[in-house]
């Protein structure tokens, strides 16, 4: 097979455990399973039929994943497979895969959503498949994809053993270490020079601030009341404003000095929940944003046109819809009237802890049988391949995309001439996505994906790589591995749901700096027994 100029990768918190407390001696990889940990070494027959059951979020429910589409068909040819997909949605992901696996009802194969304290109890229980010791012989692509994720090698040692394996976010085009997140503030550029603000990569909170003023004053698209100069939701107003300046605003964490703190009662929260608040007061959000779900703020900005900004997601793969739908709906030129743009604290630095390079874990129902185990970590396998990521990533080779004369991939499908995208719902390929077995995702191969105006591809890599150079082991950290495994009945009952317990704060009345102190007063009863603990276990 021709190789590729550029390398290809992959490519964008939820629910709080509510099981009983496991101590981390308990998670040390001593446990037995029910599952033995001896060599896979029975050879993959393809010409046995198998039917392997698989539960993810994100699938279309009652769609046939193994003969639906012709994407569907290749893999379920190749592999000689039919896959039975129960579709979870973002509300039951979480619920319905832990109900099943402590009832030991899980499908064969699942994608679950990490979450540490539900994992140990789950590895502790025997409730998952154990891999072989020598599964990254076997399954070299996939090992490779594994030790990529960070998550999976320190898994392995907490567990003494491999009993999830991590998606990778990223693989060759890996932003850096620790991993940069994908929001990034939308700018309407055409109104920004209208008014006199300056276009550039990089703004700070109370720069956007100025640029939302302008906006309402000046009113560059004349849209009087319908005017909305930052559209956004709970979750990401609380992150534009108070996690733009405040690294640990949403968790506990260790200070320089080695103690370890609570976020909510920095002094940096304090000054972006300021900002929040000025932002609210002024009118420069809509007066009801945090009654706003499922992103749907975001239409203002691509939609309808009006609004000024959005902070929002900006994963490589969704750019090309976020400028198409604009450039459908409002009749303008994306290039000409969108600016993209790194959001720093008023200290001028990047804020940020450790994305983790992983999203969603593959698991296993620990009495899955050895054939259908090893047929789906073939597929996984070759997913991981360069092959497989550009078959997952844009479709059938000599039908949606082939090599031109230097060997570079060429995309070979329309979607004006088609009339619908290449993957996703309605689209060619619905089965397109993260259900046919991908074990990278989507935001690394858009780097390299032709589907993609490369003028995209390249303002989204500056994103990355400004937040990674405006950010210091101080505001940017790297993820602390003993308080990610951390666990304690104080430590759960400590967990807050922190963008509505913020808005909560600005949307009330009198000075914010008063509620601000009532409000850390008020939860030390349930914080300061984290504090001792951590202090007391984990502090050097």
């Amino acid at each position: 097979m021709k190789k590729l100029t550029k390398k290809w990768s992959k490519p964008v918190s939820l629910v709080t455990s509510a099981l009983m407390f496991l101590s981390l001696a308990a998670c040390s990889g001593n446990q037995s399973t029910q599952t033995s940990s001896k060599s896979s070494s029975t050879k993959d027959d393809l010409s046995k039929h198998v039917t392997i059951s698989y539960a993810s979020v994100q699938g279309i429910d009652g769609y046939d994943y193994t003969k639906g589409d012709p994407l569907a068909k290749f893999y379920s040819n190749k592999f000689n497979y039919t896959l039975k997909v129960s579709s979870l949605n973002w509300d039951n992901w979480s619920s319905n895969l832990r109900i099943w696996i402590n009832s030991g009802d899980m499908p064969d194969v699942a994608v679950y959503n990490f979450i540490y304290a539900d994992a140990a109890s789950f590895v502790q229980q025997g409730l998952l498949k154990k891999l072989p010791d020598d599964w990254k012989t076997r399954w070299p692509h996939l090992a490779a994809v594994y030790e990529k994720t960070s998550l999976g090698p320190e898994m392995e040692k907490k567990f003494g053993g491999t009993y999830f394996l991590p998606r990778a976010r990223f693989m060759n085009n890996l932003p850096g270490d620790p991993l940069p997140n994908h929001p990034t503030v939308y700018i309407r550029s055409d109104w920004a020079k209208a008014v006199g603000f300056p276009v550039k990569d990089a703004y700070t909170t109370s720069e956007i601030l100025q640029y939302a003023k302008l906006i309402k004053e000046k009113d560059p698209g004349h849209l009087g009341d319908k005017l909305v100069p930052l559209s956004e939701d709970t979750n990401f107003a609380a992150d534009l404003f108070v996690g733009r300046n405040s690294t640990h605003y949403q968790e506990f964490y260790k200070d320089t000095d080695g103690k370890y703190k609570w976020g909510g009662a920095s002094p940096d929260t304090l000054k972006g929940l300021k900002q929040l608040q000025e932002a609210y007061r002024s009118g420069l959000l809509s007066k009801d944003f945090y009654t706003n779900k499922n992103q749907t703020f975001f239409n203002e900005f691509n939609v309808t046109g009006t609004a000024g900004a959005s902070f929002n997601q900006a994963p490589t793969s969704n750019l090309q819809t976020v400028y198409s739908d604009f450039n459908k709906n409002l009749k303008k030129d994306p290039y000409q009237s969108i600016n993209m743009a790194t959001v720093l604290g008023d200290d001028g630095k990047y804020h940020q802890t450790d994305l983790i390079n992983f999203w969603g874990t593959v698991i296993f129902n620990p009495n899955i049988s050895e054939e259908k185990f090893v047929r789906y970590m073939d597929i996984l396998d070759y997913n991981s391949t360069q092959e497989g990521e550009i078959i997952n990533m844009m479709g059938l080779k000599d039908v949606d995309w082939t090599y031109d004369s230097n060997g570079k991939v060429k995309s070979l499908y329309d979607p004006v001439k088609e009339g619908k995208p290449l993957g996703g719902p309605g689209a060619k390929y619905q089965s397109w996505g993260y259900l046919l077995g991908s074990s990278v995702l989507f935001d690394d191969t858009s780097f390299d994906d032709p589907n993609t105006d490369q003028r995209l591809r390249d303002m989204s890599k500056q994103l990355y790589a400004s937040k990674v150079k405006e950010g210091t082991p101080e505001t940017f950290s790297k993820v602390n591995w003993d308080l990610y495994t951390y666990d304690s009945p104080s430590y759960r009952r400590a967990q807050f749901q922190y963008d509505q317990e913020y808005v909560n704060l600005i949307t009330q009345p009198g000075d914010i700096t008063t509620n601000w102190k009532k409000w850390v007063k008020s939860k030390k009863a349930v914080v300061q027994p984290v504090l001792d603990e951590l202090n007391s276990k984990l502090a050097k």
